[in-house]
């Protein structure tokens, strides 16, 4: 079985700065994550957690992590618009091709 993701938070472990986790919301608003907390802590009901699973939960994540990247439908100001006389088009950055200011 297989989920749609629709948000990504990369967090950095508070031991080791090297080390990152992946928590993942997925499109029906259930969340995982690849810490060890969450991997190796399963409760009797059988439901997890992990402080980074808590952070999504409480709305706070996106000030606890070092990246976040949203994979839900991509709303009108990350398009670039182009007119064409009558026609407009719009042109969606793909993934990975992102532009950068020197």
């Amino acid at each position: 079985m297989t989920k749609n993701i629709s948000k990504v938070w990369t967090f950095s472990s508070d031991s080791n700065p090297n080390v990152q986790y992946e928590t993942l919301q997925y499109t029906d608003g259930t969340t995982s994550c690849n810490c060890k907390g969450w991997t190796r802590r399963v409760a009797s009901d059988g439901s997890r957690s992990c402080k980074h699973v808590r952070f999504v939960d409480m709305g706070i994540a996106d000030h606890h992590c070092t990246a976040t990247h949203n994979y839900e439908s991509t709303t009108n100001h990350n398009r670039k618009d182009t007119t064409n006389g009558k026609n407009h088009f719009f042109q969606i950055p793909k993934l990975g091709h992102r532009k950068f200011a020197v």
